[in-house]
């Protein structure tokens, strides 16, 4: 198992309740290796979860560090397994103190680039866009608009 190379990072993001553009280059930079562990996986998700503020790169960074993750550094690849995605939905549906903006996001990345996903994982997709639909739009487009 690999160490946790973020720990410090997140630690830090968490208790100042903010991830600025420095942040998320000191992600990248620990990250840059290669693949990210299931640890360091869980940790990206409890920032989304729990830090209030966060700059336009983090979202960029969080959705394409996990879609690699579950989708491309795993085996079979292109494929989101139903053990990885049943982690992945106890993982969001954890108790959120932060706005968790980029869920929706990554759940529509996930479906769209992986060949198969779970249904559970769709249904959640399309929850967590449904806030980001302005009154009157139908929930497809704003899914369209997140991919």
């Amino acid at each position: 198992m690999k160490a946790n190379r973020i720990q410090n990072i997140v630690i830090r993001t968490i208790e100042k309740q903010s991830i600025t553009l420095d942040d998320v280059r000191e992600l990248q930079l620990a990250l840059e290796e290669g693949g990210v562990s299931q640890q360091e996986a869980e940790a990206l998700i409890r920032m989304e979860r729990t830090v209030a503020d966060c700059c336009d790169a983090w979202g960029d960074f969080f959705v394409d560090t996990l879609t690699a993750h579950l989708v491309w550094e795993r085996r079979p690849t292109g494929v989101l397994r139903d053990e990885d995605a049943a982690w992945l939905l106890t993982c969001l549906q954890m108790t959120r103190t932060g706005p968790a903006r980029h869920v929706g996001p990554l759940l529509v990345n996930l479906v769209r680039e992986a060949d198969r996903v779970d249904q559970a994982l769709i249904a959640m997709a399309l929850q967590e866009n449904r806030s980001f639909a302005k009154e009157g739009e139908p929930v497809v487009t704003v899914i369209r608009r997140a991919a």
